[in-house]
């Protein structure tokens, strides 16, 4: 794909002007005081991290709205995983294990910073990078993890690990459908 057929995907309304140097593409922005403040701030970073910050950059609701669907069978998958793990056979396991391993996305760089102690900074070139590790890390947390709500399957961030409902109301209605369920069978 050639470039100026790669940046119409980012850039669907107007498109930022390109200048080739050689084997070198940049974008121009003379006369754009805004767009030469960034390119400054940025100068270190990569020219997609630059790109990306531009007010003309876009990205295609359809590939948003995948990117969305994905991220929600990931969740799905890890919580069923977990919930059902007891009632599945080894087989349903692996299943579950391949469709995660589905979710190996590009990996962000890092380096470690000296502050007031040493301190990991993550590198991220894109909103889309940086939103799939933050999915990462409170799937994994183990103190705040994310959880669907036993009752009204919302999702939710737990203050604990024994939480599995996103509001008091919603455990007592929870108790109550099961008492109440309990009650009918005998």
């Amino acid at each position: 794909m050639n470039t100026m057929k790669y940046l119409a995907l980012f850039f669907p309304f107007e498109k930022p002007d390109v200048v080739r140097r050689g084997v070198e593409t940049m974008w121009n922005i003379e006369g754009d005081k805004a767009m030469m403040a960034l390119a400054m701030a940025m100068s270190d970073r990569p020219m997609a991290v630059n790109m990306g910050f531009q007010r003309e950059y876009a990205e295609r609701y359809d590939w948003l709205k995948q990117q969305f669907k994905d991220w929600a069978f990931i969740f799905t998958t890890c919580f069923l995983y977990y919930e059902d793990y007891e009632r599945n056979d080894e087989d349903t396991r692996n299943l579950f294990r391949k469709s995660m391993a589905a979710f190996d996305q590009n990996a962000p760089s890092y380096h470690i910073a000296l502050m007031d102690k040493p301190t990991i900074v993550w590198d991220f070139h894109s909103l889309l990078l940086g939103i799939q590790m933050m999915l990462s890390f409170m799937l994994t947390d183990q103190k705040t993890p994310l959880r669907l709500c036993r009752h009204c399957t919302k999702v939710f961030v737990a203050s604990r690990p024994s939480n599995y409902f996103c509001s008091p109301e919603c455990k007592n209605r929870y108790n109550v459908y099961k008492n109440r369920a309990k009650k009918k069978e005998e």
